[in-house]
């Protein structure tokens, strides 16, 4: 009998081909052309559903100062980054918790912990992280990971597919190849590009919404102090090391502070 698995993963790959082709978005500011199946309509209302879930969950702080200054921060650099994805829907909640984190949910929604204010000493720095994070909404990054998981499962439906006639030790070889090679060589490497993408977005909006775009390196310095126990290697890591965060933060500095200054006046 014919083995069909090489035609069913011929079609299959024609199929992701037209998936990817048809769900392609252009990122702001870098032109970067990205993968995404989710409408923002869609990110929006997911992002809604489980910013809810987070609030229910997790204690909301209500310390006014913090708040207002979140809120402060927020909504400026909100304003600048609108032009970028006008249908977003911004909310800045600041929860009570030590951790030194910020997070984005898609379609606009930011939460703080509490904990960010100790490496941060003031509002500026509280700018660097609030456009990395706003940036992630506007980059569409949220969406771009869900849709990237989703074509690395069918995928490996399909590897699955084609070796489901071999031995069982071959098929578990396969796939847990097929594992670490998507980690490992897509998965891991993309994630650290959305987040050095967002760290230079997010630098271009903090610096046009009048904020220093200077105390960004400073910024990342005071976070490699602050962390203990050590990073994993940074292939094995989520986020691009502290170092190179402040490298490429200082090549888009140029840019950045031509923005600054057109905010402020040129006499800064």
């Amino acid at each position: 009998m014919m083995n069909r698995a090489p035609f069913f993963t011929r079609g299959f790959s024609f199929f992701l081909l037209a998936i990817v082709l048809s769900g392609c978005h252009t990122v702001p500011e870098t032109g970067r052309r990205a993968f995404t199946l989710l409408s923002v309509q869609d990110e929006i209302t997911l992002g809604a559903e489980a910013f809810a879930e987070i609030k229910e969950a997790e204690k909301i702080s209500t310390d006014e100062e913090k708040n207002a200054m979140l809120q402060r921060v927020g909504e400026r650099i909100a304003r600048v980054a609108e032009v970028d994805m006008p249908q977003a829907e911004w909310e800045f909640v600041l929860f009570e918790n030590d951790m030194v984190n910020a997070f984005a949910l898609p379609g606009g929604r930011i939460g703080f912990y509490t904990g960010m204010w100790k490496v941060a000493d003031d509002e500026d720095d509280i700018a660097v992280i609030m456009g990395h994070e706003i940036a992630h909404v506007t980059a569409r990054h949220g969406a771009e990971r869900l849709s990237q998981s989703l074509a690395i499962m069918a995928v490996g439906i399909g590897v699955q597919q084609a070796v489901r006639n071999r031995s069982e030790e071959t098929q578990m070889a396969v796939m847990l190849a097929y594992g670490a090679g998507a980690t490992l060589g897509l998965q891991l490497p993309h994630s650290r590009r959305n987040e050095s993408e967002a760290d230079e977005i997010g630098l271009y909006y903090m610096a046009r919404a009048g904020y220093d775009p200077r105390v960004a390196p400073r910024f990342w310095e005071k976070m490699e102090a602050h962390a203990s126990g050590g990073s994993p290697p940074e292939f094995l890591s989520t986020h691009p090391s502290h170092g190179r965060r402040v490298q490429d933060l200082e090549r888009a500095m140029p840019r950045a502070l031509e923005y600054y200054r057109a905010a402020v006046g040129p006499s800064d």
